[in-house]
């Protein structure tokens, strides 16, 4: 089956599908939209089937053969510059209905949740597509002052497993938000089972409590140099690796939060392993000598825990580089090209990705029991799996397609919890919700980067609705390290109810770029002095946790914008928060806002 990325809509096409929609009032007909392998293309108008009021298409399994992109776009989905309502993905990237724009925008392999909505003059509608969600996007476009919404589904690293299903369900009334459109979802989430609430889990769940009640700290050791000059790494030429916390240095850290009064914390270990991060993967022993080797890992360990701190180790089973004296290529997940996946370069060199029942066949299972013998317990960190979308493997060997795929990721995610205690990872793909405790961050996005070009407007937390009180996440990579940033950082992460995260040496680049930010934004810990500031911003996170670190236990039950910049957040137990973006105080009943400063108003509880 051919890739192909030519997804959206031809221009003729396009004016067709919206002369034709001005016909049809009702809003219950979609135009699909089929390319096949061999080039053909065929074009339809259809009427969508109705299921208790649910709309569906659906395509059998058979039918699917020699498909390489199939689009439909409900007519319902159209609106005009001007009209009032909006699109929004689960990506959080929301669009509204201006003027004097055109273009196109789409959403690929990068879908949290298997979710989209429309609100138009049409009506109100959640699209759900269960069926090949990590093959599906969402793309909406704007032409000549013309809006549409388009599901698009590209089966092309893999042959077809299922039948196809796109379902739109209808929302009214209050229910006719953003915020209801994540309720809703919530509710269908919660009946496919699996899913329970940090409340619950919690209860016979020590490690995970701890870890919730206390910041996370994250500590990255060593790393090579990113970007690597080195692509494909021998024990000859490789990179030196730059040491910046020692095993030592942190006891050190750990001093210095009980000086400040910080009574505990999960900490969480990265570039430990052999050569620092994303050093040798997948091989990650011994640790490191020059950070202190095997002896000075055991000994942090110990201190640790004997301090009151609890410290798990970050790795990941989804990568592997050449210099690894575990690297197989057989290994790697297989491309119908017949080429073995691999995206970019990174400091081990050219990074592959593996297909993920190797891994855990192979490095997950040991893996875990060589890392509780050496004393981790917590909410240990596996890298990548929840960011992205598991990809699929054609080797005959060890054939996966996505679904089957990320049944491995979950049964990798489970290994964590039943070996260490718990698992984290890097995002809140929701494919691991059932196993996943701590999303490191659920978008890029975050303060300064809220204003988009094109046809995204707004970003809106439809994940945190329905993930909140389930799993505990810092709302965006930018607001780790929130308490020495501007204003706008704290006041997203109350506004989302999230939990405080930290970063020793978050900016390992030497090109500059960081992903939570500035360089300007980092912990460092070359100088008692540098350490005594870092562990003071880590203390201001531990005082807010202490006040309404609760709220991480709650669901987001509403979300909307009350006056020009300003945001009210409703959770579960009636806790209130008002957050004021703009330059002037606002009155929220009783209770005064001061201009860039938000304010709580908690709970029965």
């Amino acid at each position: 089956m051919k890739p192909t990325f030519k997804l959206f809509l031809k221009p003729a096409f396009l004016l067709l599908v919206l002369l034709l929609s001005a016909c049809n009032p009702a809003g219950r007909r979609a135009f699909v939209r089929i390319v096949r392998t061999d080039g053909t293309v065929t074009t339809d108008t259809i009427v969508l089937s109705s299921r208790k009021g649910v709309l569906e298409y659906r395509l059998p399994q058979e039918k699917l053969e020699g498909v390489d992109t199939l689009s439909v776009t409900p007519e319902f989905t159209f609106a005009k510059a001007g009209d009032e309502g909006f699109y929004v993905n689960s990506g959080g990237i929301l669009t509204r209905f201006l003027e004097g724009r055109s273009g196109q925008y789409a959403l690929f392999h990068r879908h949290p949740m298997p979710i989209a909505g429309a609100k138009t003059p049409q009506g109100c509608w959640l699209a759900y597509f269960p069926n090949y969600r990590f093959d599906t996007g969402v793309t909406v476009r704007c032409q000549d002052g013309k809006y549409s919404q388009t599901l698009s589904v590209v089966p092309f690293n893999h042959e077809p497993y299922a039948d196809l299903l796109f379902q739109w369900y209808p929302l009214e009334g209050k229910e006719a938000t953003y915020a209801g459109m994540g309720r809703l979802y919530r509710k269908m989430r919660l009946a496919q089972g699996g899913l329970v609430p940090l409340r619950e889990k919690v209860k016979d769940r020590p490690l995970l409590k701890y870890a919730v009640d206390y910041p996370e700290i994250r500590i990255r050791q060593g790393w090579k140099p990113v970007p690597c000059s080195v692509p494909h790494q021998t024990l000859e030429n490789e990179p030196p690796m730059r040491v910046a916390v020692t095993f030592d240095r942190v006891c050190e850290i750990i001093d210095e939060m009980k000086a400040q009064g910080v009574p505990g914390a999960q900490l969480t270990l990265v570039g430990w392993n052999i050569r620092g991060h994303d050093g040798r993967f997948p091989t990650i022993f011994p640790p490191d000598p020059e950070l202190g080797g095997e002896e000075g890992l055991k000994h942090l360990i110990s201190y640790a825990q004997e301090n009151g701190f609890q410290i798990v180790p970050h790795i990941c089973t989804g990568d592997a580089y050449e210099i690894s004296p575990d690297f197989d290529l057989g290994d790697v997940a297989l491309l119908p090209n017949g080429k073995r996946f691999s995206r970019f370069t990174y400091g081990g060199g050219r990074m592959f990705e593996l297909c993920y029942e190797q891994s855990y066949k192979k490095f997950v299972v040991p893996y875990c029991d060589s890392l509780a013998r050496m004393g981790f317990k917590g909410i240990a960190y596996n890298d990548v799996y929840s960011i992205v979308a598991p990809h699929a493997c054609t080797d005959p060997a060890h054939k996966n397609n996505p679904e089957q795929a990320a049944e491995w990721a979950r049964k990798t995610l489970r290994e964590f919890t039943a070996k260490m205690g718990g698992a984290a990872s890097e995002g809140g793909y929701d494919h691991l919700s059932s196993d996943l405790d701590f999303a490191l961050y659920i978008s890029m996005l975050g303060p300064g980067t809220l204003v988009f070009n094109g046809l995204r407007d707004e970003y809106v937390p439809i994940w945190h609705i329905v993930y909140n009180g389930y799993i505990y996440s810092c709302p965006f990579s930018r607001s780790v390290n929130y308490t020495i940033k501007e204003p706008a950082f704290a006041m997203k992460m109350q506004e989302y109810g999230c939990h405080p995260t930290f970063y020793f040496y978050s900016a390992h680049r030497h090109d500059d770029r960081n992903w939570i930010g500035t360089p300007d934004c980092d912990l460092l810990a070359a100088t008692p002095e540098e350490v005594r500031a870092s562990v003071d911003a880590i203390r201001k996170g531990w005082e807010y946790m202490k006040e309404y670190g609760y709220i991480q236990y709650l669901t987001m039950d509403d979300h909307e914008e009350i006056a020009p910049d300003v945001f009210k957040t409703t959770f579960s137990d009636g806790t209130v928060t008002i957050c004021n973006y703009s330059k002037e105080p606002f009155a929220y009943g009783d209770v005064s806002v001061p201009a860039e400063d938000w304010r709580t108003i908690k709970g029965k509880e």
